[in-house]
């Protein structure tokens, strides 16, 4: 490492070397493959548009990438936020004729729960994330994260019990 940070690699040598690397954390981190191949390829091309802005003095051509790819991953997520599936409850809380009203009242149930899952540190949301939408292993989690299996679930546990805080009153605010 201490090499890459002296001289810059072509950037032809950076795209084979982390290219794999890259596309197992992203796919970590999304739902599906072609979303994550989508990811990795979006940003590699931006590294590959901003390398002469890269300086090896500065920082790793690694930590470069992982900046380029977090960023990337915040905007997929800010993007999207359809974070929670909550179409099991379609059929219990409305009758055949209040087509409306339930888009509307799932549309602010998913709103409060992104909201309550947003609340969430960043270590916490990723945890919940990880076990619950990816439904990865606590040793998977615990290896992203470098940390154990027991940290892990205490942190689990934390988010859940945060989670439960926040979303208490959801029916209530909802009017519902």
């Amino acid at each position: 490492m201490l090499s890459e940070t002296k001289t810059k690699m072509p950037f032809e040598k950076v795209y084979e070397r982390y290219y794999f690397e890259v596309f197992r954390y992203v796919c970590a981190h999304l739902p599906n493959r072609q979303e994550a191949e989508d990811l990795t390829s979006d940003a590699f091309v931006y590294c590959y548009t901003h390398y002469d802005n890269y300086n090896p003095e500065k920082s790793a051509v690694s930590t470069w990438l992982y900046l380029v790819v977090k960023s990337r991953l915040k905007n997929w997520y800010r993007d999207k936020k359809q974070l929670v599936d909550i179409s099991e409850l379609e059929g219990v809380l409305f009758s055949e004729g209040e087509e409306l009203g339930r888009a509307v009242y799932l549309e602010q149930i998913r709103d409060k729960l992104s909201e309550a899952l947003s609340s969430l540190p960043e270590k916490q949301r990723r945890v919940v994330i990880l076990r619950f939408f990816h439904e990865k292993e606590y040793g998977y989690i615990a290896s992203e994260l470098g940390t154990t299996e027991g940290n892990v679930r205490v942190i689990l546990s934390r988010a859940l019990d945060r989670l439960e805080v926040n979303c208490e009153g959801i029916r209530d605010s909802l009017g519902y």
